[in-house]
């Protein structure tokens, strides 16, 4: 027989809570493979946007939104079910080849290139004529991992010659390589900074690309043509989905037009230099930001308007949402929603 104490009942209990507990706590250090997209901050486009001699537009808030893009834990992951306006993608969809840093470094060329494409878009609207003016040669939006560019190419850079081969437009890129070998290490003349650099790199074959590569990402080398001088700062944000409304800011600027009519009212979508309106991604996520930022008139691409939509009725949100092909669609949107 037995002379020791019989345990407290609650000591199996507890001993399971602390088990878990630590359980968890680790999970919070390991990665599980996905991005997290989940909701983030907005912007007074009034404060972010200024043009030259500008009228005031009067009362009210316009408002550019973004969402929050990182890592995964395995916590949050195993944990999603709690996390409702909260979405996860496999690495490899949202990023593609590159790493968080070289992701970060992309969305920021991106944004240069939203900037440039909404000082058009705003000031055509306006009806004073700009224009984007496109250059020879191609500009480096980003720097794969798969590659040797990966310092000494740097997002901004413009690529000029391959070897003895002129490179006149980002789009002959690719005819230019191959010219070269894979493993092949060729002179790619650039221009940084209003300085022309000769950088050695060596080529390399990247899947599902049967020419040699240099492993970066280029666009079109273009700079707006704008009569009146316009000044945008995104702060930390990146990426194309701002473009939209920097136009409409800009508009509003000009004319004074006073879009948002004493309102706080929302906005995203990538803008082309004519206008166009281009799909975006995260809308989902937006729509909660901007919901808890007080917009109720939230205006998206209209590729988008349906996920927009499906969120805002998931949440329980009594909101405005209108999906738009171009910027002419979107200020009138507005009017509609705020008149």
């Amino acid at each position: 027989m037995s002379s020791g104490k019989s345990r407290p009942w609650w000591v199996i209990p507890l001993w399971v809570v602390i088990i878990l507990g630590v359980a968890l706590e680790v999970l919070r250090f390991i990665p599980s493979g996905q991005v997290a997209i989940s909701p983030g901050l907005t912007g007074n486009l009034r404060q972010m946007v200024a043009v030259k001699n500008a009228k005031t537009p009067g009362p009210g808030r316009m408002l550019m939104v973004a969402v929050d893009i990182g890592t995964a834990s395995e916590f949050q992951y195993v944990t999603r079910w709690f996390r409702r306006s909260w979405q996860f993608q496999p690495q490899q969809a949202v990023f593609g080849p590159l790493n968080i840093n070289q992701y970060i470094q992309y969305n920021a060329a991106l944004m240069q290139q939203s900037q440039w494409a909404a000082k058009v878009a705003g000031e055509r609207l306006a009806g004073i004529n700009a224009r984007i003016a496109t250059y020879q040669g191609a500009l480096v939006v980003g720097i794969l991992n798969t590659g040797h560019a990966a310092g000494k190419l740097d997002a901004s850079d413009v690529i000029t010659r391959i070897g003895s081969y002129r490179v006149t437009q980002y789009l002959g890129l690719r005819q230019v390589m191959r010219h070269f070998k894979v493993g092949q290490v060729v002179d790619v003349t650039i221009t940084r900074k209003g300085q022309t650099k000769i950088i050695p790199i060596q080529t390399v074959h990247i899947a599902g690309d049967s020419a040699p590569a240099l492993g970066i990402m280029v666009g079109p080398w273009q700079k707006p043509i704008i009569p009146r001088t316009v000044t945008i700062h995104p702060g930390q944000i990146g990426g194309p989905s701002a473009g939209m409304m920097f136009a409409l800011e800009i508009y509003d600027q000009i004319t004074g037009k006073n879009i948002a009519h004493g309102r706080t009212v929302a906005g995203t979508g990538e803008i082309l230099p004519n206008g166009n309106v281009e799909e975006i991604g995260g809308v989902q996520q937006k729509v909660v930001t901007v919901y808890r930022a007080g917009a109720r008139v939230f205006v998206v691409p209209q590729a988008n308007y349906q996920a927009a939509r499906s969120m805002a009725r998931k949440m329980g949100y009594q909101m405005k949402i209108y999906g738009v092909k171009n910027i002419s669609q979107a200020l009138q949107d507005f009017q509609t929603a705020t008149s």
